[in-house]
């Protein structure tokens, strides 16, 4: 059966035949073709979407992570400031402790050297009273030219009435 439409010779079966081919044909790709194309795609979106929501994870944490390590940081720093602070004082306190003990020390040194000093003057003192009345009796003689040494006891006399 052949229809003749405005001029146009279309074979029925021909026709029919070629639709059924078409939609077998479309079936076919869309069962081995279109369909485990698509689930690959929507497999592989799916893969992509994962992978991006992993990174902003990581970025999140490497955010997360670097706030952290900056607040360890400054929490380290002033643990140390704090160290060098104590380690400072510590260090002032001994020195104090130090110089006041070396002052004590020397003040100590120079009480046992004036008391020295003293005693020596004293002994020195001492010595030259006692040789006073012969220097007296030396110098009297010389000056007088002789004689003096027999008047000795009154020479002891006179040198002990001075020193009252």
């Amino acid at each position: 059966m052949i229809l003749d439409i405005v001029g146009l010779q279309i074979s029925v079966p021909e026709f029919i035949l070629t639709i059924i081919s078409f939609f077998l044909f479309m079936f076919l790709l869309n069962k081995f073709l279109f369909k485990p194309v698509l689930s690959f795609m929507d497999a592989r979106k799916a893969r992509i979407d994962e992978g991006l929501a992993e990174g902003k994870k990581a970025e999140t944490a490497l955010e997360e992570n670097k706030a952290q390590l900056a607040q360890e940081l400054a929490q380290t720093g002033a643990e140390a400031r704090g160290v060098i602070n104590a380690a400072r004082s510590d260090a002032e306190k001994a020195k104090g402790e130090v110089l006041n003990a070396a002052h004590a020390e020397a003040e100590q040194l120079h009480k046992n050297v004036r008391e020295r000093v003293k005693n020596e003057e004293k002994a020195a003192v001492g010595e030259i009273d006692g040789s006073m009345p012969e220097l007296v009796a030396l110098l009297s003689d010389r000056l007088v030219g002789g004689g003096a040494q027999d008047n000795k006891a009154l020479i002891d006399d006179c040198v002990s009435k001075t020193k009252e």
